[in-house]
């Protein structure tokens, strides 16, 4: 269910990526008819559009910490997803029959309320996970966002070519209602209170992750001075916002980049742009998966497995998203693309589960402040990139050479939060971050902890 409430929070998410595209221009439809553009935003406003929704989305991030203190986060993640479904429905409405403001206000609420979603999975996984399936059962959960970007993106592009880009949120956000009905009716906030688990299943998890960690409500004051002033916390939260830059880039721009260089149509352009999320979502599982399973064998420690994925899969990311600007034959442009996006995947997985890593105790807090800023990309490159690309796409050296310049940046961002982890990045639990009674279990065994064999 958390699979598919990612998917769906990034459906609503991603969807007037392509819709803008439609909405600002002329459409001719499956049967001939043509559409006239219904707005005739210049591209600084299209860049305050798409980015409007990470002004609701980051500042929320540090108080979601708060909020889960006192508020189960089953309840905060179901009404994360199910607002911004309603607002997705009623999104051409607004955008028809009021101001400019009121729209980008709409994208601005909906990032808030979106903004609980991986603070809520870091309560969970304290919660629910032992502690080396962690990264197998995050890699699932956020897989789900890429998997609701490759529906949503190639989607949006069908519907509106077929049907208009109204219906393009009326499925969407229909979608996201439904899943909330059937979240209402079979979550529970633990294992404890779970009719659906086995007896077995349910002792398992509870014996794993220790008994004094069945509530996601944690009621101790929140040890801030111990956070601002750690280094491995501010290496993480590097290495997330490099990640966040590249993702956000490729998230809001993907479509606009292969409508102006690769000269797409609506429909191709959507598809095309769901491709690298299904590499991304393939390779989730996977670096979950392989994760667990260096760890399980001892291959190697938490701190190796965490910085190997975080700082090999950023270089290798800055290498395709240059290599995707000068490449012209489509397929191994797109290619690349995947590739670029596709091993973020293994960024992401490290980023996400290194919060629990360090502070167990208030994961939901500390990673609500790397979210934060890691998802300040969010609002300064989709307008950066309104500043940039200005040029006609029939002005082909122009745009290119704009388009290069965003891609250079993004590039630059994945190397330098790559080697900030590389040298202050780590796996080991701060004191400050433990519960207060803390059980040994037999996962202390082949440490978990990190405390040894440190790179």
């Amino acid at each position: 269910m958390c699979f598919f409430g990612m998917f769906n929070m990034y459906a609503c998410r991603v969807n007037l990526s392509v819709a803008a595209v439609a909405m600002t221009k002329n459409v001719t439809l499956s049967n001939g008819t043509i559409l006239e553009s219904d707005f005739d935003w210049t591209s600084q406003e299209k860049g305050l559009i798409l980015s409007s929704f990470f002004y609701g989305y980051v500042p929320i991030q540090i108080l979601v910490g708060i909020i889960l203190s006192r508020i189960s986060a089953h309840i905060v993640f179901g009404i994360g997803t199910a607002v911004p479904g309603i607002l997705t429905i009623l999104t051409p409405l607004i955008a028809k029959n009021t101001e400019f403001w009121v729209l980008v206000t709409t994208r601005v609420v909906m990032g808030i309320f979106q903004g609980v979603a991986v603070p809520c999975l870091m309560a969970f996984w304290t919660l629910w996970a032992p502690p080396l399936e962690r990264a197998r059962l995050h890699g699932i959960a956020v897989s789900g966002a890429f998997v609701g970007t490759v529906f949503a993106l190639p989607l949006s592009g069908f519907l509106g070519e077929n049907f208009g880009w109204e219906s393009i949120f009326y499925v969407i956000g229909g979608i996201c209602l439904g899943w909330y009905i059937v979240w209402l009716l079979i979550i529970r906030e633990s294992p404890e209170k779970d009719t659906f688990i086995s007896q077995f299943e349910r002792e398992y998890i509870l014996r794993t992750i220790g008994e004094e960690k069945h509530s996601s409500k944690n009621g101790r004051k929140i040890p801030w001075t111990s956070i601002l002033t750690s280094i491995p916390v501010w290496g993480v939260i590097c290495a997330g916002f490099g990640w966040g830059w590249g993702y956000v880039t490729m998230l809001t721009q993907l479509p606009q980049f292969l409508s102006d260089i690769m000269d797409f149509d609506l429909g191709k352009s959507g598809f095309l742009s769901g491709l690298p999320y299904l590499t991304m979502a393939i390779m989730s599982l996977i670096a979950g998966y392989l994760a667990d399973l260096l760890l399980v064998k001892n291959i190697l420690t938490v701190t190796q497995v965490r910085k190997y994925y975080i700082c090999f899969s950023m270089i290798l990311q800055a290498g395709f998203i240059v290599a995707a600007i000068y490449i012209t034959d489509p397929l191994l442009n797109i290619m690349c693309i995947c590739f670029a996006i596709g091993f973020g995947a293994f960024t992401y997985s490290g980023v996400g589960i290194n919060y629990i890593d360090i502070a167990p105790a208030f994961a939901a807090v500390v990673g609500g402040l790397g979210n934060t800023i890691a998802t300040v990309p969010g609002i300064i490159s989709p307008l950066l990139t309104g500043v940039i690309v200005k040029s006609d796409p029939n002005e082909y050296e122009d745009i290119k050479r704009e388009w290069t310049i965003v891609f250079f940046i993004a590039a630059a961002i994945y190397l330098i939060g790559s080697v900030i982890y590389w040298f202050t990045g780590s796996a080991k639990q701060q004191k400050w971050g433990k519960f207060e009674k803390e059980e040994k279990n037999s996962f202390d065994n082949i440490g978990y902890e990190a405390d040894k064999n440190e790179i």
